[in-house]
């Protein structure tokens, strides 16, 4: 039992290291201040319906974030249905500048009454990064602050990989 016990723990750490080896899903950023953002990349248009929702603030880390990625600028429309936590949201640049912030948008446990689920203002941007309202590090990001692109893959690359992924 014991040895088994251990092969799945050891298949599991395994499966999670390739999980955060794939470039395009998990990525760095680095604040200004040098500060590391765990961040997932949610660039398919099922991974962006799903975003946070459903995700329990203990599975989701002051450090860790959601990275809408988009090849284009366009008006972006969020809201936050299904959400545990609530969210600050910053909108950036293709040089992953923050152009604009929306501060504790609200959370909304469910989809029952659609009405009622907490909307952002529409702004034009090409990606969208969402972090824990709660975020020590949210909280010291402001417009005009620049991410720098921390993967295997630089930005430019990855964003052709998913071009390519995305026409498949």
């Amino acid at each position: 039992m014991r040895k088994l016990l251990t092969l799945l723990l050891l298949l599991s750490i395994g499966a999670c290291q390739a999980e955060s080896e794939n470039p395009l899903k998990m990525i760095t950023l680095l604040t200004p201040k040098g500060e590391t953002i765990k961040t997932t990349l949610a660039y398919t248009e099922k991974d962006s319906m799903q975003g946070l929702s459903g995700v329990k603030p203990e599975n989701f880390a002051h450090d860790q974030a959601m990275l809408f990625f988009y090849l284009s600028d366009e008006e972006r429309h969020f809201w936050m249905p299904d959400t545990y936590f609530d969210l600050d949201l910053f909108y950036l640049d293709k040089d992953l500048k923050i152009i604009d912030v929306i501060r504790k948008l609200p959370h909304y446990i469910g989809r029952a009454n659609p009405s009622l689920i907490p909307k952002a203002r529409s702004v034009w941007c090409r990606h969208v990064l969402e972090m824990k309202s709660t975020s020590p590090i949210a909280e010291k990001l402001n417009i005009g602050d620049q991410f720098k692109w921390k993967s295997s893959l630089d930005l430019k690359t990855t964003e052709e990989k998913i071009k390519k992924e995305l026409v498949k």
